[in-house]
């Protein structure tokens, strides 16, 4: 059985038995995030992890130990073969499915409006569909997810396209500034910086950083990568708040 049957089997349990990620989570001894990733089928650091949450769970004594093992055989399998999203990944979808488990997202862009905060007629002049605007705000209404997210002047002030659209981009951006669970900072121009990203990135959680690309986006895991980045935002965040004070978005649930 792989991770993806073995997450779904865990989460139908949590479901019927009326319990949220929140609690499974301080009740098995683990974080959220790592429900969330368990659930969605991610490998996380170790199955102890995964055993904790079946022994959470309402499962009879030969169902608990039927699952277990097949935990440790599907992380046995993943652990002699080499993982496709390790280190540096171009798998189609493996962003969306980070974002969608994360409990905490920071992101920075110099140059574009956040794939999260575009309108439909945004993300298309972009290149990214009108299609994925529904997904984004569904994403956004999770009020169990925090967004801190810092952008600069320039990236308000270009656009692609004819820009017939930036009206109603701002107006949503001003909307979604709004929400409990969403903080964003705008660097205005003139200002020193005490880190210049070369591009935009998406942290989640401390699972892994999305670059978006020319022509894909790409997912890069383990600390090595994502401790750069999220040290890179933390310093932006800190220059934003020396500007004005900023919003912080509510703690996810």
């Amino acid at each position: 059985m792989d991770l993806e049957a073995i997450g779904e089997l865990l989460q139908e349990a949590r479901k019927r038995s009326r319990c949220s990620g929140a609690s499974l989570a301080a009740r098995a001894g683990v974080s959220q995030p790592t429900v969330s990733r368990v659930e969605s089928g991610q490998r996380v650091a170790s199955v102890e992890a995964v055993e904790q949450l079946i022994a959470a769970l309402p499962f009879s004594q030969e169902e608990a130990k039927r699952l277990t093992l097949m935990a440790r055989d599907a992380y046995a399998l993943a652990s002699s073969e080499k993982r496709v999203d390790a280190g540096v990944s171009l798998v189609p979808g493996a962003g969306r499915k980070l974002l969608a488990s994360a409990s905490a997202v920071w992101g920075f862009q110099d140059a574009m409006v956040p794939a999260v905060l575009r309108v439909p007629e945004y993300a298309t002049a972009a290149g990214g569909g009108a299609g994925s605007f529904a997904d984004w705000d569904r994403v956004l209404a999770d009020e169990g997810k925090s967004f801190r997210l810092v952008v600069t002047e320039s990236a308000l002030r270009t656009w692609p396209g004819s820009g017939e659209f930036m009206p109603a981009q701002l107006e949503h951006l001003a909307a979604v500034a709004e929400r409990p669970n969403v903080s964003l900072g705008v660097i205005p121009w003139g200002v020193g910086l005490p880190v210049m990203p070369p591009h935009g990135f998406t942290v989640c959680d401390e699972a892994g950083v999305l670059v978006e690309t020319f022509t894909a986006q790409m997912t890069l895991t383990g600390p090595e990568h994502v401790t750069p980045y999220r040290e890179a935002f933390e310093a932006l965040f800190a220059s934003l708040l020396e500007l004005a004070p900023v919003r912080h978005p509510a703690p996810g649930r």
